[in-house]
């Protein structure tokens, strides 16, 4: 046979891959961990929007009253 390969070389193969593995596993690990603070951020952003919308319409309604009181009432 021209290919005989030892249990050795499986071995090593098999330490080779296994390290390969457990550096993609912790490279992976950290773009997991990236993703979940994203998600995070995007949650107290969406709690800001909802907070923010009623605010903006209180402000607008408001600049609105305080136009109409200087340019028509107040003469």
């Amino acid at each position: 046979m021209e290919h005989d390969v030892t249990h050795k070389q499986i071995f090593d193969r098999l330490i080779g891959v296994e390290q390969k593995v457990d550096d993609l596993d912790k490279k992976t690990s950290k773009v997991v961990v990236a993703f979940q603070a994203a998600e995070g951020a995007f949650v107290v952003l969406e709690m800001l929007g909802k907070i923010a919308k009623p605010i903006i319409w209180v402000l607008a309604v408001g600049s609105a009253v305080t136009l109409l009181w200087s340019e028509f009432w107040k003469r």
